[in-house]
Parts: C-alpha cells; structure tokens; sequence
C-alpha cells in the first residue's frame, strides 16, 4: 500500500486509504481555510493592479461549496461573481458580468487593446505557500483528534 513519508518529522506514516478517508466536513473546512486566503491575495492583487475605482472586481470574489469529482477528489473554486456593469450593445444595453470582466484582464483582448495582466495567476501562485499553510493547520487539528 502506498504510504506518505515526512523525512525529519516525527509524524506516523498515513496510508493513501487514510488521506482518501478524511471526512468530507474535515476537507471542506481545510478547502474552504485554502480558499480564504486564496480569494484574499487574489482580491489584494486586483486591487493593486487595477487600481480600481470601486473594487467591484476584487469585492465579487466568492468561494463555490465543496463538490466532488469524478475521480473522488474535491474541491473549491474561487472566482468572481455578480454584475460588473452594462454597456451600450446594439439598439440597447447589454450587462457584463465580473466573471467577464476577470477573463479579459487575466488574458487581454487585442479587440479592445486591453494587455493580460495575469492577475489571477500572479496571486495564486504568490501565495500557495500561505494557502497550504491554513489547509494544514485543519489538518493536523484532525490527526490531533485521531491521536495521531
């Protein structure tokens, strides 16, 4: 059986099985602690790169619920949501959304001579270490609660 080793920690070895079994309440509160911090260096990174005037981007950023996957992993997702603003489109007005909005400044659009900015990005991978932080600091209250 497949076993995760920690060198230099004084930590027992879980198996595979062990880790596939916490419990969906102890992996949606390690996902949501992740995606906490994510949605906040993300919101504090659009909000020093845009300089927006009314945060609207930044401030739409909100975590989906756990879901589950085929493969049996899970997961969260951290995007923005909500109505950004309308434009005039035709004979009328037309509403793009935050999620819009967050495309076109993450990849640019040559049509509007908007440059990517790769905000998201930037953000993610800025604080990975701050986000696996929060999800282990659940995680090791769970082993604590197995004696482990």
């Amino acid at each position: 059986m497949a076993k995760i080793h920690f060198e230099g920690i004084d930590v027992e070895l879980l198996s595979m099985a062990e880790i596939a079994n916490i419990p969906d309440d102890v992996a949606e509160e390690m996902l949501q602690a992740g995606g906490d911090v994510l949605a906040d260096a993300q919101k504090r990174k659009y909000l020093a790169t845009l300089k927006q005037h009314t945060g609207n981007l930044a401030n739409s950023l909100k975590l989906s619920k756990m879901t589950r996957r085929q493969d049996g992993s899970r997961g969260i997702t951290v995007y923005p949501r909500g109505k950004h603003h309308s434009y005039k489109h035709g004979d009328g007005f037309a509403d793009a959304s935050n999620t819009e909005v967050a495309f076109v400044q993450e990849y640019g659009s040559k049509k509007r001579g908007i440059s990517a900015k790769g905000i998201i990005a930037a953000a993610n991978a800025e604080s990975g270490d701050a986000v696996q932080a929060a999800e282990m600091e659940i995680y090791d209250k769970w082993l604590k609660t197995k004696g482990k």
